[in-house]
Order: structure tokens, then sequence, then C-alpha cells
């Protein structure tokens, strides 16, 4: 499995970003093709400050159903929206996950 990770630095209104990544991000998000789950929530460093304070996951089977998905129109979309709100404060990486 593949996970796609994007990780948020603090927005001045959080509660703003929540409503908006709940209501507008996430309904798109979630009809991206070959997506098998995603997670999302606030979190904090164990002993140390992290730059972040949310982090979404998205799973995808591999990384080539990862690929075509972040090319479709949905993920477009999906990206579109978020960055409507988020441009600047959010990182994406990718990494394999195995049992």
């Amino acid at each position: 499995m593949v996970q796609l990770i994007a990780l948020y630095r603090p927005p001045e209104d959080k509660d703003e970003f929540l409503r908006r990544y709940r209501l507008e991000h996430l309904p798109l998000a979630a009809r991206m093709p070959g997506l098998m789950g995603m997670a999302a929530g606030p979190i904090e460093g164990v002993g140390l400050d992290l730059p972040y304070w949310f982090m979404a996951t998205l799973d995808f089977p591999d990384r080539e159903t990862l690929k075509a998905s972040q090319s479709s129109p949905e993920s477009r979309a999906a990206r579109k929206a978020l960055l409507a709100f988020a441009d600047g404060l959010v990182d994406f990486a990718v990494r394999e996950v195995e049992a």
C-alpha cells in the first residue's frame, strides 16, 4: 500500500480551516479514483515541537494507482478546493506501507 501524506502548518484561523477542510475539500478528495481510505486530524509532537498541527493520509493500493489518481479530474478538483484556503500551509509526502 502507498500513502499520500499531507502535513499542515497552523493557519491563522483553525476553526475556519477545519470548516472548509470538512465541507469543501473532504467530499472532493473522497471521490479520488483508487482511494482505499483516508484519515485526517490534528497532531502534536511527543517531546518536541512540530511545525505541523494537522495531518491527512490517503491510502492507495500502489504508486501507479496514486499517480493515475493524481491526474484525474476528481483529484484536480480536490487540490483546487484545498489550495483555496491552505495554499502555503501544506507539504506532501508519499510512503510505502508494509504490513
